[in-house]
């Protein structure tokens, strides 16, 4: 009893001066099993765990075990991370008779460690482990070779150390976790006597284990299940009855440990305490048959001290998705910002996607904003499941109320440019009208709601003029006209046909384009297009020439699509508006008039 209270005493003093407890092999995880994952960018640990074993050879002959493990990793982003933990070991045996004791130490194996972290999330993650076991101090122990204690040197043995890869899937729910371990150990040390027969066992092994934990709180119960399948198939020597006999080594000839404990939170600081139970203890390896293992258990206690995301912070984001609709459920082409973060909506469904948007204590604001319709805000809380998990914001958006548009404009006489006196009405797609007078310089101003009008222009002798205003969102809109009086005469005289030719060149095509204007702004107007002559030749000559002219007039305002209906008609020289006895007056009586008929 003494001598257990000595020990827990030492194992207290060791853990006290303990600041960190990963794994026992240096990398982040529970006691024998690693985790996927690591504490973050620019992250460490550093710890010490002591294990404490005792046990009987016999009645008369006892043994006590303390290993201490130092442990430490360096995390330098959220997927690589550096370990290292070497092992030192104390152990005592007594025996009773004669009643003697003694102490020995020395160094154990030295893992050195790197993980990588391949997939995060919030539910899977998936890791790699690659070790090395460094024989520290070169010794080879006949006492427990399993565990490759070391306290005395032996010519026979070759130390290089053993390799281990490992591949590590994680499985997180809420405060439940769950990681397994699987993998190969290569050991690549030889102990042969000389005859050739190499007795480190096994040469390669398949470990494996499972870590499942809870987080309650500032208490983290947890439970491991660990051990090491061998494929080593070499033969052998046992005891037996008759001598010596040549065996192959059993499949499950290593340690296989159920691990059970509580991890306590203390912030920075965490400290593990608990035991664990050797299933296996059967050791085909030794020499005798009728001996075991004898390491059937042990107790443990470690603390760890460690500081996450030391490096750049990378703050956590969320996705935000929904729809933008109106009143009846139609997808809106709108913009939806929250956080800085700026998307557009799908135009035919309004759906949207926010991603990158900041996690915070506070509720995030987001805001949706379409064209012709009212901006709508709303507030929405994000977690970290929203990292994966979209969270969900739907806006059903109200139209405008929309100002009404003011309409302005000036009716004059076409030919003259003076103000008319004019009524205006306005008549929208459902039929009200809506009139306004023009004041006494032609001017007139109305307010319309948004829409498609038809305007009628009538002023006494005047055709009435009809054209199209749209009013729309609140804007001015200008619309001037030029009526034109009934039995209204436009005379064009400059346009000089060849002599005895009525065709169309270039240059009588630039002289009709004030003619087409008048034709081409007013398509109402039903007109006549005369053609006339000076008194020079016969008048039948002029007549037909002023015929033809006339009808080579309006086939080419047909093809410059004036609307207006039209007739033609050759006068020849029976309407002169001039003397035909001078040059000038002659030149005037050739010409190309435009009668209003209605």
């Amino acid at each position: 009893m003494k001598r257990i209270v000595s020990v827990f005493a030492v194992l207290m003093m060791v853990a006290g001066l303990a600041m960190a407890t990963p794994s026992m092999y240096g990398s982040t995880g529970l006691v024998r099993t690693i985790a996927p994952d690591n504490c973050g960018p620019m992250s460490f640990g550093i710890g010490f765990r002591g294990f404490l074993s005792m046990g009987d050879y016999d009645t008369n002959f006892s043994w006590m075990n303390i290993d201490m493990v130092p442990m430490g990793n360096l995390a330098f982003n959220d997927m690589l991370e550096l370990s290292i933990a070497p092992t030192y070991t104390f152990n005592q045996w007594s025996m009773t008779t004669p009643d003697t004791s003694a102490w020995r130490s020395g160094s154990k194996d030295t893992r050195i460690g790197l993980k990588a972290t391949f997939l995060r999330g919030e539910g899977f993650n998936m890791g790699a482990y690659l070790g090395y076991d460094y024989r520290w101090n070169k010794k080879f122990s006949g006492y427990y070779a399993w565990v490759d204690e070391a306290w005395e040197k032996d010519s026979n043995y070759t130390p290089t150390g053993a390799i281990h890869f490992t591949l590590i899937p994680g499985y997180n729910a809420g405060n439940f976790k769950a990681h397994l371990n699987l993998g190969m150990a290569m050991n690549l040390d030889k102990y042969d006597f000389g005859d050739g027969v190499n007795r480190i066992y096994p040469n390669i092994g398949i470990p494996f284990g499972l870590g499942l934990s809870y987080n309650a709180g500032m208490v983290t119960p947890f439970l491991e299940v660990t051990g090491k399948a061998g494929i080593d198939t070499s033969k052998y020597l046992q005891v037996t009855d008759t001598g010596f006999d040549s065996i192959s080594r059993g499949i499950m000839n290593n340690p296989f440990w159920v691990t059970g404990g509580l991890r306590f939170d203390f912030g920075s600081i965490k400290m593990d305490l608990g035991g664990e139970m050797n299933m296996q203890t059967d050791d085909s390896t030794i020499l005798n048959p009728t001996m075991t293992r004898q390491l059937d258990w042990q107790v443990f206690m470690g603390l760890a001290y460690t500081k996450c995301n030391l490096g750049p912070k990378v703050p956590a984001t969320a996705i935000i998705s929904g729809k933008v609709t109106d009143k009846a459920g139609k997808g809106l082409a709108a913009m939806v910002m929250a956080g800085g973060i700026t998307a557009n909506t799908d135009p035919a469904t309004g759906a949207y996607t926010l991603s990158g948007v900041l996690i915070d204590k506070a509720p995030v604001e987001i805001k949706a904003d379409a064209k012709g319709y009212i901006a709508k805000q709303a507030s929405i809380m994000l977690s970290k499941k929203n990292k994966k998990v979209p969270a969900m914001q739907d806006f059903t958006l109200e139209l405008k109320p929309i100002p009404p548009s003011e309409i302005t404009g000036n009716i004059i006489d076409y030919k003259t440019g003076k103000p008319v006196p004019t009524t205006l009405a306005f008549k929208d797609a459902k039929g009200k009208v809506q009139t306004v007078t023009t004041n006494e310089k032609g001017a007139y101003t109305i307010k319309l709601e948004p829409g498609k009008y038809d305007v009628v222009a009538t002023a006494e002798g005047y055709k009435t003029s009809n054209f199209v205003v749209n009013a729309a969102d609140g804007k001015p809109v200008s619309k001037n006209a030029g009526l034109v009086k009934i039995k209204e005469k436009f005379t064009f005289n400059n346009i000089n046909f060849a002599t005895g030719k009525a065709v169309i060149t270039p240059e009588i095509e630039t002289a009709l384009q004030p003619l087409l204007k008048v034709l081409l702004d007013n398509p109402d107007l039903k007109v006549e297009i005369g053609g006339h002559t000076d008194a020079i030749g016969s008048m039948t000559a002029n007549r037909r020439l002023s015929q033809a002219r006339a009808d080579a007039v309006v086939a080419w305002l047909i093809t410059q699509n004036v609307k207006c209906q039209m007739t033609s008609k050759g006068y020849g020289e029976d309407k002169p508006i001039a003397s035909n006895k001078t040059k000038a007056g002659r030149a005037e009586n050739r010409r190309i008039e435009i009668d209003v008929v209605e």
